[in-house]
């Protein structure tokens, strides 16, 4: 048998704190690992039902007087109704970017994540692009969605003509660029909670 009493009691003393802190670092790690699980388990993909923001698209885009197909159409072309997208620079279902979110809101921007804020922020976007054309005398669909899409003051930049804006990869873009504006068909919804 050791006999204690011959150590340092010192190193006995810090050898418990040490035991003790890897205890709670254990519970620590154990938490955050559950918490991780929870997340990652719950299946929260950031999809949201086609019906559910269809109805909301067109509820928020008729008070703005904006097409809501046009609006729905958007949705589409920037995340697939993912309310989690994200690339580099934007945010969201309508793919806002904090520049685009700061032009026409106060608030914060984490609110981005939230589908429904997303989405009428960038109504209120979209109606801020669309004055901007009519301002100058340029409005059309497809300039609308070139300045949502690169902002207005590139469109306004290439004289708002559409053959001097960088071509759009995504092919819903291109139709709205082609003319149609709502290459996407909305969800037929049969009853409606008004």
């Amino acid at each position: 048998m050791i006999d204690l009493m011959r150590f340092n009691p010192k190193y006995l003393r810090d050898e418990r704190i040490l035991i003790r802190f890897a205890a709670a670092m254990g519970a620590v790690v154990g938490i955050l690992a559950i918490i991780l699980a929870k997340t990652i388990g719950s299946g929260d993909t950031g999809q949201v039902s086609p019906e559910e923001v269809w109805l909301y698209i067109e509820e928020i885009a008729l008070q703005e007087g904006i097409d809501p197909e046009f609006v729905y159409a958007l949705a589409w072309a920037e995340s697939s109704l993912n309310a989690k997208a994200q690339s580099s620079v934007a945010r969201g279902m309508m793919q806002l970017t904090k520049g685009a979110w700061r032009e026409v809101s106060d608030e914060s921007y984490r609110h981005a994540w939230d589908w429904k804020t997303n989405i009428r922020v960038g109504i209120d976007y979209l109606a801020f692009c669309r004055d901007f054309l009519k301002r100058h005398d340029a409005f059309s669909y497809p300039l609308l969605s070139a300045s949502y899409r690169y902002g207005p003051y590139y469109v306004k930049q290439k004289g708002f003509d559409l053959g001097n804006v960088r071509k759009p990869k995504n092919e819903i873009y291109k139709r709205i660029f082609a003319g149609n504006i709502r290459p996407v068909r909305p969800p037929e919804v049969l009853a409606r909670n008004d």
